[in-house]
């Protein structure tokens, strides 16, 4: 009897400290993701972003031509077309939670799709688990560290995790196959993909794939082929699903638009950073955090190797591409974290692991929390001391002055601000470039501009003059904490007067709105 109440004893406490351990990871989870999702909005294009959406709900159109550039404005072209009318759909979206409660709602924006992508998490796996807890919020700290919820390519990283969720679950679940349950979903998801995200291009060649790899199961039985019946229904459905996502405004722009979205020596894209390889982004940023992607591909594919699914041509072939793509594109390696981290908490669910793979798991998540954090804090504490737009990344005091001064006209400003000026000057006034990078010649003119050449007349003069720039927005000091030639050479300038300088950005205006300040160090 003791022996036995004994045994009940310890069992007891063993399940307590199961319990005890569970809510914790659950807390540490939701703390981590938390810290990532209450961060100031930090990503420039989400700023022009929010405009159109404005613009599009203000005039009940899409927008063909540039409504926020000064004149003349590029051509239409498919490029163009696409970056106008692409987003129109979460453009929107943004802009409606923006109505609510300003960029609080942005914020709130955030929580909602992080909480949807949980929903679809627990539909796929048993979140319950703390080895599926740890590989779930470590890919979603490596999904953060770099990429924004509010702009329309996260849409797209979310979209996807859903198509391999409704694809897999329709693969694994062979009794409950039917064509519906399989056709609506797949074919509703991929309408609204299209229109909130160029991406969806992604999901049409998943959708062909899987169509191509569970039909050439048939050719060897050890690959384990689906019946006819069920091929037939994922063959219906993905067909239908395909025809569906060219229910968008860019359907064919986008297809003559693709050959150069990726081509690394088209101009716009050659100092892009997110069309740099893995190696080549670590070469020019020294971000150690690249490696931490390196280690996701090694774990994942030493999962794949010790898994029941290594002979599965479809995941193995989703797993294979997605992770050369994003090798070859840091823009695209949310797409493998993604179906990494679906492939991953199915196998720590499902199959043996080891007590060294969960050792190695909750190290590398260690390892990545404390190095991808640890900055994350400062822009918190930033974000409740000015505000969730971030003073020392866009010239807020700069936009407040130019509004409370009535000051008009076509605006030159950096290019990462470019989105921010548009959102607060637009489009009233016009702004000479931004990161939307609509026309080349425009992105050639003002990288010539930031030229500044001794004892010659400054390219910019005549740039200037030729686009009629009567106000001029810009940072006092590079990112290095050298003085911005440009900044210094309008400055000493006598057409140009400095109206408005803090210790960051400074404003110049042709009409003199204020007396000469004595310094650039001048506070408003």
């Amino acid at each position: 009897m003791n022996s036995n109440a004994d045994s009940y004893e310890r069992a007891e406490k063993s399940a307590s400290f199961k319990r005890i351990v569970s809510w914790l990871t659950a807390l540490f989870a939701l703390v981590l993701v938390g810290i990532y999702l209450s961060r100031p909005l930090y990503d420039p294009d989400f700023y022009w972003h929010l405009k159109t959406g404005q613009w599009i709900w203000q005039n009940m159109a899409l927008p063909h031509l540039d409504p926020f550039g000064v004149p003349p404005l590029p051509p239409p072209s498919p490029r163009t077309e696409f970056i106008l009318t692409s987003y129109w759909l979460l453009q929107l979206i943004l802009y409606a939670f923006y109505s609510l409660s300003g960029m609080w709602g942005i914020i709130l924006f955030r929580w909602i799709i992080a909480g949807f992508f949980l929903l679809v998490c627990i539909r796929w796996t048993n979140v319950r688990l703390n080895s599926v807890r740890a590989v779930m919020v470590l890919g979603t700290v490596l999904l953060l560290e770099y990429y924004f919820i509010e702009r329309p390519q996260f849409i797209s990283f979310v979209s996807f995790g859903i198509l391999l969720v409704i694809l897999f679950r329709f693969l694994e679940q062979r009794a409950t196959r039917s064509l519906w349950s399989t056709l609506v979903p797949l074919s509703l998801l991929m309408i609204l993909w299209s229109n909130m995200h160029g991406g969806f291009l992604i999901g049409q060649s998943i959708l062909i794939y899987c169509v191509i790899a569970e039909g050439m199961k048939f050719f060897h039985g050890s690959l384990a082929p689906m019946p006819l019946r069920d091929y037939r229904i994922l063959f219906i459905s993905s067909v239908t699903a395909l025809g569906a996502s060219f229910v968008n405004p860019n359907a064919l722009n986008l297809i003559k638009y693709l050959p150069i979205i990726f081509d690394s020596s088209y101009y716009v894209n050659t100092n892009n950073l997110e069309e740099f390889s893995l190696l080549a982004y670590f070469r020019e940023t020294t971000d150690y955090a690249v490696f931490f992607y390196g280690a996701s591909i090694a774990l994942t594919f030493a999962a794949l190797v010790l898994s029941e699914h290594r002979k599965n041509i479809t995941w193995a072939g989703i797993l294979a591409g997605t992770a050369f793509m994003g090798c070859q594109h840091m823009r695209l390696m949310p797409f493998f974290l993604v179906s990494a981290m679906l492939f991953l908490t199915k196998f720590v669910e499902t199959e043996n692991f080891a007590v060294k793979g969960r050792l190695i798991l909750y190290s590398m998540l260690a390892v990545t929390t404390v190095y991808c954090v640890r900055d994350e804090f400062p822009r918190i504490f930033e974000a409740t001391r000015s505000g969730l737009v971030p003073v020392q990344q866009f010239p807020v005091k700069a936009a407040d002055f130019i509004a409370s001064n009535n000051i008009n006209g076509n605006i030159y400003t950096n290019m990462l601000w470019g989105g921010y000026m548009i959102w607060r000057a637009g489009p009233e006034n016009k702004i000479f470039y931004d990161g939307r990078s609509l026309s080349i010649q425009r992105a050639q003119e003002y990288d010539q501009s930031r030229i500044i050449a001794l004892n010659q007349r400054s390219y910019w003069k005549g740039l200037f003059d030729e686009y009629n720039i009567r106000v001029a927005v810009l940072p006092i000091y590079e990112v290095d904490g050298t003085p911005d030639l440009l900044t210094q050479s309008i400055y000493s300038d006598k057409e140009w007067t400095l109206v408005f300088a803090d210790e960051r950005d400074a404003v110049f205006v042709r009409e003199v709105y204020a007396e000469q300040p004595s310094s650039l160090s001048h506070k408003n």
